[in-house]
């Protein structure tokens, strides 16, 4: 039994390879993993969630839409209890109506829906990663889980070495078996990487959503956009065969749900007519493809809320979450729906302090997403400069992203910073600061140089960029650029820490301390 967090964190690190490629991937460690845990992963509905940029809020969005939705199949003309629901609080367990076995068709029983939710990877405590109804696994039932869990995979470890699961691998099996041992009724699951051969993709999920496809991780999932979106759509499924009239079997695939486009879209989409899966395709600009028409009536009805609370990556992120749960027959109300819209989501698009901005954007597609964001934070509050604390991890497209971010931002000075965490895919996992600083120092804004420092430690690095925001003399940490550029004085800035969703949580805990 681990004594307390840090015992479990330093075990579980130990899982981390030395070195991350294709190779690393594959569902043969996670299958035997979750073999000797009792097969967790079938105990609960789930719906799983792929994508290269948004999956994480989508995720997110649906996980709270599902404890403030009911079951349009089981309430037909219950105004009354729809009402009723609407008007909970988010933060009490939503009722909701469940088909009971044994229960006329005329009853309906009040229950208790428990909503899972995996996410990765987590930016302070591991716990993160699993939680149900809102709420993180404590770290006393963490500690337990991993006390559980650590016995069989030292097992492993010794009996059949070629099947020891990976960090990542060992958090989705806890996460399953956390699910299954609270009886949960849905959980929504993230997928890590790609999804043909990622770890979560041993779910035989009720439906399936892959967000979009753009260039992330290429040196893993494939160069082309069309070879990335073949990974994606890898967790498209074949149900299992059910009997219809005149007792015939057939095979019916699991739904799917996608805001991708181009030449993504249609991998996706002939991945889901071999498995015989109904697509739905949903596009901002034009009304969704696939959806019964009482469904486009559904969302017909949500648009003025969205488009007036919400900017365009909000509003397809939200719109794939709710498309996903009508198509399962859960109706979101409105008054759910502007509750959702009300929360933020740690570290994404994250208002953490006054003109201070965390976004944990870590591929050019995000970036613009980013700068979606900040375009509207600007006219809702004033124009200003903006003070940059950038780190990226390897193998991103950092220069990509940096050039988005210095083109269309009005950028006073950039702080090139490094994060410690351990990441999934291995240790010293931060691109060195003073090659992201060396980048720097040759762009140039209407003709000036960008004023560019070097500050090793993530945290120190945000301290000295709102000193520098204050107007602060005496800025000397790490290496400035030693070009003439726009002098520092007393302005209004806002600060924007971005680049990796590992560099946030780094920073994060300078506004919130961990529980352990």
């Amino acid at each position: 039994m681990f004594e307390d967090y840090y015992q479990v964190r330093d075990w579980l690190e130990e899982f981390i390879p030395f070195t991350y490629s294709k190779e690393n991937l594959g569902l043969a460690r996670i299958k035997y993993l979750l073999k000797l845990l009792g097969n967790p992963q079938e105990k609960f509905k789930s719906i799983h969630v792929a994508g290269t940029s948004g999956k994480g809020s989508v995720a997110f969005y649906i996980s709270r839409m599902l404890q403030l939705s009911v079951l349009s199949s089981r309430l037909s003309d219950n105004s009354q209890l729809v009402n009723q629901l609407a008007g909970d609080t988010l933060g009490v367990s939503m009722a909701a109506t469940l088909h009971t076995p044994g229960v006329s068709k005329g009853t309906r029983k009040l229950s208790i829906v428990k909503v899972g939710l995996h996410l990765s990877p987590h930016l302070v405590y591991i716990g993160e990663r699993m939680q149900i109804n809102g709420e993180p696994i404590s770290v006393k039932c963490l500690i337990g889980l991993i006390s559980q869990i650590r016995p069989i995979v030292e097992r492993i470890k010794k009996t059949k070495h070629d099947l020891t699961p990976s960090y990542f691998e060992i958090l989705v099996a806890a996460s399953f078996l956390y699910f299954a041992q609270e009886k949960i009724d849905w959980v929504v699951v993230e997928v890590g990487l790609g999804g043909r051969l990622d770890a979560t993709n041993v779910l035989q999920p009720e439906l399936c959503v892959i967000t979009n496809v753009g260039l992330d991780h290429m040196d893993i999932l494939g160069k082309s956009i069309e070879k990335i979106a073949y990974e994606k759509a890898g967790i498209i499924k074949e149900s299992k065969s059910q009997r219809v009239k005149e007792s015939k079997n057939i095979k019916q695939g699991v739904p799917v749900v996608t805001a991708a486009r181009g030449k993504a879209l249609e991998v996706i989409e002939k991945v889901a007519k071999e498995k015989k899966a109904s697509l739905i395709t949903i596009n901002i600009q034009r009304e969704p493809k696939g959806l019964k028409s009482d469904i486009k009536d559904n969302l017909i009805n949500y648009y003025d809320i969205l488009r007036h609370r919400s900017q365009n990556f909000v509003l397809e992120n939200v719109l794939l979450a709710i498309t996903a749960l009508d198509t399962l027959g859960f109706v979101v109300t409105r008054s759910a729906l502007k509750r959702v819209l009300s929360l933020s989501f740690a570290g994404r698009f994250e208002q953490i302090d006054r003109n201070l901005v965390l976004d944990g954007a870590h591929n050019p597609d995000k970036i613009r997403a980013l700068l979606n964001f900040i375009g509207k934070f600007q006219i809702s509050n004033f124009k200003f400069q903006i003070i940059l604390v950038v780190a990226f991890k390897k193998g991103k497209e950092w220069k990509s992203m940096l050039d988005l971010l210095i083109k269309n931002l009005p950028i006073e000075a950039v702080i090139a910073t490094k994060f410690y965490a351990v990441t999934d895919t291995g240790r010293f996992g931060a691109l060195d600061s003073e090659e992201i600083a060396k980048y720097i120092r040759d762009k140039e804004i209407e003709g000036q140089r960008i004023k560019v420092y070097k500050v090793d430690n993530s945290q120190e690095a945000v301290f000295e960029a709102l000193r520098l925001r204050s107007g602060q003399a005496g800025f000397t940490p790490g290496v400035s650029n030693g070009q003439s550029g726009r002098t520092p004085g007393v302005f209004q800035a806002l600060v924007l820490v971005t680049g990796s969703l590992y560099l946030v949580g780094e920073v994060r805990t300078l506004w919130h301390l961990p529980e352990f």
